[in-house]
């Protein structure tokens, strides 16, 4: 009988490995990180696991970590200062979000923030980078043959060329007495050369922000925001639910879809937490009085912002708390309506 090959405990390890996203070397967005901030990346990623054996998931049941600075540099075994620059680089590559929790009046201490690790954005074009390079490499692989077979074509033309004279000859001959089966060829051949040149064109399309000047992005950034509501569906569960006042007033604060799409986010947020808060409330935010409460939320939010009287730590949360509190009050008012009563200024 044929010995069986156990896994035991001293081996174990040495047959575990972590995965290693192709991305980091392939991607036009990511290529360029850190070597310790792609590992930390992997380490995390790994680790994704053990947070949700610990049951370390927010309520939109988004998967965090919560380890300390000193906990991270054990993890990946280098300085708080490293760690500090690796958190960073991977926050502006949209990898890691901080969250802070603040003070915790039941412990009566701060807590650590929250680490929310971001999802690797891959595209056709970096899909499309990678074959090319393996297309290449085959391609140099190939040099020698096709040299070899260029100079045995050569040699060979030199040898015969009095019977290459002749076939030209008779080839010129033959075109002119066919004249309509050689046009013919002739415009099916121009026919596929522009079709590949056309498939070559389109696989090279790239819009990343880094073939743009600043000038440019920033018009394309204020047209997208500014015709929002013309290509953003109308939906309560996900879609741009505002008015066209509110849109308006968005568009003058935000300077990109991205953010438009994040304040709207909050909202919704806002709106699945009262839901979920209060049983048997339902919440239809493109009812006109919910989007002119929205409307007047938003004015009131946009005011403290610019107020030097109220300092704001976090500024999501706060719009957050505010939504919520909006929210609330239009349902109250919703069910006072329906009972038959009078409505108070919001």
């Amino acid at each position: 009988m044929t010995k069986f090959n156990f896994y035991n405990a001293d081996s174990i390890y040495g047959s575990i490995f972590f995965q290693f996203p192709k991305a980091f070397v392939y991607s036009e967005k990511y290529k360029h990180l850190s070597d310790t901030a792609k590992i930390a990346y992997v380490i995390l990623k790994d680790r994704l696991e053990f947070s949700i054996k610990n049951n370390w998931v927010d309520a939109n049941q988004n998967v965090y970590f919560v380890f300390t600075n000193k906990e991270l540099c054990e993890i990946f075994s280098c300085s708080e200062h490293k760690v500090i620059k690796v958190k960073k680089e991977l926050e502006q590559h949209g990898l890691l979000l901080q969250k802070a929790m603040g003070f915790d009046p039941k412990a009566k201490k701060n807590m650590p923030n929250r680490l929310y690790l971001g999802q690797l954005n891959v595209d056709a074009t970096d899909v499309f980078i990678r074959n090319s390079r393996s297309q290449s490499a085959r391609t140099t692989s190939n040099n020698e043959t096709a040299k070899s077979a260029a100079r045995y074509t050569i040699k060979k033309t030199q040898s015969n060329q009095e019977t290459a004279k002749s076939a030209v000859r008779y080839t010129i001959k033959k075109t002119q007495s066919n004249q309509g089966t050689a046009k013919s060829a002739v415009n099916q051949y121009l026919e596929q050369a522009k079709e590949l040149r056309d498939n070559k064109e389109t696989e090279k399309l790239d819009f990343s922000t880094n073939r743009y000047s600043p000038e440019i992005i920033k018009k394309q950034n204020q047209d997208l925001v500014k015709n929002a509501k013309n290509y953003l569906p109308e939906s309560t569960t996900g879609g741009l639910f505002l008015n066209k006042e509110g849109v308006e007033l968005l568009g003058l604060w935000c300077q990109s879809p991205k953010q438009m799409h994040r304040f709207l986010g909050i909202i919704l947020n806002a709106k699945k937490a009262v839901e979920r808060e209060h049983e048997g409330t339902t919440i239809v935010l493109d009812d006109p009085q919910c989007q002119e409460m929205i409307n007047k939320t938003m004015r009131r939010f946009f005011n403290v912002l610019r107020s030097d009287n109220k300092k704001i730590n976090n500024v999501e949360n706060y719009l957050f708390g505010a939504m919520k509190e909006t929210l609330v009050a239009y349902w109250n008012k919703s069910l006072i309506t329906t009972n038959g009563g009078s409505l108070n200024e919001f």
